[in-house]
């Protein structure tokens, strides 16, 4: 099976990024399947981590004249994306392929109106929640233009598609209704390392990008209140991000430099929480959560805000860890606290959340994707020839 994967680019590795990678290596570690993953314009590559996996960037520059004003910009837009059309049309009839995805902006509004000989299934991936733009524009004409982009790609555009994937029931039950083109599909962890943590150690673990949505500063004033009643238990903030120099600042002010480390970067995640006994997440807004998950494969319970998208379907309350109102510090620093105090509650959470794991294991999702691939491609056969 031909499959492609069309993306922005890969150099930033956020979820969508990261999720894209393991997809693609896992699908071409399968005999008989060829996987692609198509860029717009990758100037800083992280392909080096696609294995087996044949990757092409098409050299297409977006935005470069967005700062010589609106109208300028509109020209240039309709311009470079014609002649990304040509070029991804160009690409695809060389390949041939039996499985086209969108997995991120750029090609989301035409992908499927390209006309390829091989007569392909297309399949575009949402990786955020349908109203993320809308609810997270800032300012009246910005949510004014978000809301007229909702409407033009989800009430015309997409409906182009074969098969639209969202990864949790929430978003076909919820906000996109019972359409008979959504398929769920959740994302699988990506680094399934092995490792579980003892529980022992007084650390609890979280990552994310150091933005306003994850709401780190947030959790640092949870921290504080924590520490009051813990002060030998310590929170370490994995990952990078605008807001670093602010949230440093805060740390500083708050005396609590004992108390919260910004750990930066890292590739092995699943290792860092490993190191940890809770995770503790106050973000927002959650698409899905990878590092909720990461956290629940080594075993150990989780504390996080029920926001806005799947998280809630990750965390079972009381179960695998405690979903708490979202913007409610007191009932989190409770929850932390319950946890602190204990040891045999987080050891049961962390086994319960490890048991749990197991669904998202990248082997399982992978399967699943492969008989939805199948099952698409004969439907579509099978109306062809009729």
């Amino acid at each position: 099976m031909n499959i492609v994967y069309c993306i922005d680019a890969v150099y930033n590795l956020s979820g969508t990024d990261i999720v894209t990678i393991a997809k693609a290596n896992a699908l071409a570690s399968i005999p008989g399947n060829r996987v692609w993953v198509i860029t717009a314009g990758n100037p800083r590559s992280l392909m080096y981590r696609l294995k087996n996996v044949s990757v092409t960037d098409l050299g297409i520059r977006y935005y470069e004249h967005d700062s010589e004003g609106l109208l300028r910009a509109i020209i240039d837009l309709q311009k470079t994306r014609k002649l990304h059309k040509q070029k991804l049309t160009e690409f695809l009839e060389n390949v041939m392929p039996d499985i086209v995805i969108s997995s991120g902006v750029l090609t989301k509004i035409f992908l499927p109106t390209l006309k390829i000989s091989s007569n392909p299934v297309f399949i575009r991936e949402l990786h955020a929640d349908r109203h993320y733009n809308r609810d997270s524009s800032k300012g009246l004409i910005r949510k004014l233009i978000s809301i007229y982009g909702e409407w033009y790609d989800f009430h015309w555009k997409i409906h182009a598609y074969d098969k639209v994937v969202v990864l949790t029931e929430r978003e076909r039950t919820g906000t996109w209704k019972k359409w008979d083109k959504l398929e769920v599909m959740p994302n699988p962890i990506t680094h399934w390392t092995g490792l579980l943590s003892d529980g022992k150690a007084k650390i609890a673990v979280t990552a994310g990008r150091l933005a306003p949505m994850k709401n780190f500063s947030g959790l640092i004033n949870i921290w504080s209140k924590v520490v009051q009643r813990h002060p030998d238990w310590v929170l370490q903030i994995w990952g990078t991000g605008d807001m670093q120099k602010e949230l440093e600042n805060q740390i500083e002010q708050m005396n609590m430099n004992e108390y919260v480390h910004l750990k930066g970067y890292t590739t092995e995640m699943g290792e860092a929480m490993s190191k940890g006994s809770m995770m503790v997440l106050t973000s927002l807004s959650e698409s899905f959560s990878l590092v909720t998950l990461e956290a629940m494969s080594v075993g150990i319970p989780t504390v996080v805000y029920k926001c806005p998208g799947g998280i809630r379907y990750l965390v079972k309350d009381g179960v695998t860890g405690y979903l708490v109102p979202l913007n409610d510090e007191d009932a989190f620093v409770e929850r932390v606290c319950t946890l602190i105090e204990n040891d045999e509650l987080r050891k049961t959470m962390g086994q319960a959340a490890l048991c749990e794991s197991e669904q998202y294991k990248i082997e399982k999702i992978t399967q699943r994707w492969m008989e939805l691939f199948q099952d698409l491609l004969d439907k579509k056969r099978a109306k062809k020839k009729i």
